[in-house]
């Protein structure tokens, strides 16, 4: 049953100010249907509303959050622990793998698919940064991260959650075709775009154009995926 709810109290808090001073929404892809959705489905299942944080966090992939604390981000009960520069302590492989599956799962990529690229980015490293500056698990650059709402590039569940959702854009952008997908995520979609590659068939008449790094990143992953599998 749905029970009629005002969102204009949720939105309010939801809002910010950009540089001209007019405001912003903050919802993940400023999807405001979703916001009320899930607001509706924990009402109707008898579920008190704490804050308006607790919808974005489960919208948007962010780690749990802390209701006895208040604290917006990583939940504190955690054994993960931060150091001044944001890094986190060192986390088991299999907990990060099961990020990973929740991740995939919730964002609707294949899960094999986002392990090899974690693997082949930062070897399940989250405090790794590339010379190019590309940060955490999914390595991400600064301006990825911020365009897919990362705060802290180091906690494992916020760069998961943006490297997820991008990755996720990629193949949307390339219809399923995951080997263009994933030169797009080591080269850069400008730099595919250039060489007129959409489709996996396109990208491997133009192989030998793209880098050297690139080739060999596509192949890695490609042959991880196809040793264990995975179908597409």
């Amino acid at each position: 049953m749905n029970v009629p709810v005002s969102l204009q109290p949720y939105l309010n808090q939801l809002s910010q100010y950009n540089d001209s001073g007019s405001q912003q929404s903050v919802l993940p892809y400023g999807d405001e249907d979703l916001f009320a959705n899930l607001l509706q489905e924990k009402i109707a299942n008898g579920q008190r509303v704490i804050t308006s944080e607790e919808i974005i966090a489960e919208l948007d992939g962010s780690p749990d959050h802390d209701f006895s604390s208040g604290a917006f981000g990583r939940n504190t009960t955690t054994s993960e622990s931060y150091a001044a520069d944001g890094k986190a302590a060192a986390i088991a492989p299999k907990e990060i793998l099961e990020k990973i599956d929740r991740m995939a799962r919730r964002v609707g990529v294949n899960a094999d698919l986002v392990r090899e690229v974690v693997r082949a980015e930062s070897n399940f490293d989250p405090t790794v940064v590339s010379h190019a500056g590309a940060k955490g698990l999914m390595q991400l650059m600064d301006q990825t991260a911020k365009a897919m709402h990362v705060r802290n590039v180091y906690n494992p569940d916020e760069n998961l959650a943006g490297g997820t959702k991008y990755l996720k854009s990629l193949l949307d952008r390339y219809d399923g075709n995951v080997k263009v997908a994933l030169a797009a995520y080591n080269a850069g979609p400008g730099r595919v775009g250039r060489l007129g590659i959409d489709t996996d068939a396109e990208l491997e008449a133009k192989y030998d154009q793209l880098p050297q790094e690139t080739q060999r990143y596509v192949e890695k992953i490609m042959n991880r995926l196809q040793s264990n599998g995975t179908t597409y």
